[in-house]
């Protein structure tokens, strides 16, 4: 395919729509590689369910978003869905959250055995055109599926089963999820644990540098916009800096010190995702200003960067 080169007045009308400006895109981190590694394994040999648990802002969210497109385009076959969990009382809530997501229309008075059906249908529907026989469901904010919810699940799975249709549940949660296991555990709830809870996988941000070099590496060399122009995303914001040699990834120590400094309150070395992509925007929509062939990264810029994701006052905040 033949890379289109764009005039300085093209890239300034797509300024606003860029994703950095939107926040709409996705970065493959090392971390999300080896979650999806785990994950792929468990739908490869059809287990009914397993999950990822870590603290709020990690990048739970975006790993759930990245393993339906990554599950979806190894496996043509795997019908996967993805929906967000949120506390409620109604017992049609779960199902109605699970269609929503689809996009599928809800009936203004819904009946649970009905939804039920619909779901069923529709999952069953869209793997035949696949010619599949396997549902893949990723549930975020696994932590707010009551006891309840999980008995929905199961049958669910159940019946499916008796379709020829085999369903495994991915979770991403919050470490409450631990207190759900616990609860379950104390009312003998035991076949639900073995369904869906059985396998907690701990999940963290960035923790190494090495791994922020990776990341900051995806700006500078992979992530495009638009797609089919010679426009990295380091490129786009500062064109002049970037060709004459500026790159993120060669200020990963200076930046990485500023991000531990910040998260001194977090549990050992690992930077929220949230925050990190934040910082990593600032530096580039900031640092456009000041576009040109000499361009570096002051520490003071990376200071300012940081202190706009707000990474000082969210570690303090769960350090208390």
């Amino acid at each position: 395919m033949e890379i289109k080169v764009l005039s300085e007045q093209q890239l300034k009308d797509l300024y606003d729509s860029h994703p950095v400006v939107t926040k709409n895109y996705l970065v493959i981190t090392p971390v999300v590689k080896k979650v999806y590694a785990l994950i792929r394994d468990r739908v490869y040999m059809r287990t009914t369910g397993t999950f990822m648990y870590a603290a709020p802002r990690v990048g739970k969210t975006t790993c759930a978003k990245a393993t339906q497109q990554l599950l979806q385009a190894e496996y043509p076959r795997i019908y996967v869905m993805r929906f967000s969990a949120e506390p409620s009382r109604q017992k049609s809530a779960l199902l109605i959250d699970i269609l929503a997501a689809d996009k599928l229309s809800v009936p203004k008075v819904p009946r649970y055995k009905d939804l039920q059906r619909q779901l069923l249908i529709h999952v069953q529907s869209s793997l035949a055109t696949r010619e599949g026989n396997q549902f893949v469901l990723i549930a975020d904010e696994m932590q707010n599926l009551s006891e309840e919810n999980l008995i929905d699940l199961a049958t669910i799975h159940n019946r499916l089963d008796t379709l020829c249709i085999k369903m495994t549940t991915i979770g991403f949660a919050q470490p409450e999820i631990m207190d759900r296991h616990t609860a379950l555990l104390a009312t003998n709830q035991k076949f639900l644990i073995a369904r869906f809870l059985s396998e907690p996988i701990p999940f963290n941000g960035c923790t190494t540098i090495e791994d922020l070099r990776e990341i900051l590496d995806a700006y500078d060399l992979t992530l495009r916009y638009p797609e089919d122009c010679d426009y990295t995303y380091t490129r786009f914001f500062l064109p002049l800096a970037f060709d004459s040699g500026f790159r993120l990834s060669r200020n990963a120590d200076m930046i990485w010190q500023k991000l531990i400094m910040a998260a001194q309150g977090l549990a050992g070395d690992s930077i929220p995702m949230e925050h990190l992509s934040r910082t990593v925007e600032s530096l580039l929509v900031f640092g456009a200003q000041s576009d040109g062939r000499n361009f570096t990264l002051t520490p003071k810029a990376i200071d300012d960067a940081v202190a706009a994701s707000n990474l000082h006052y969210f570690s303090g905040l769960l350090s208390s």
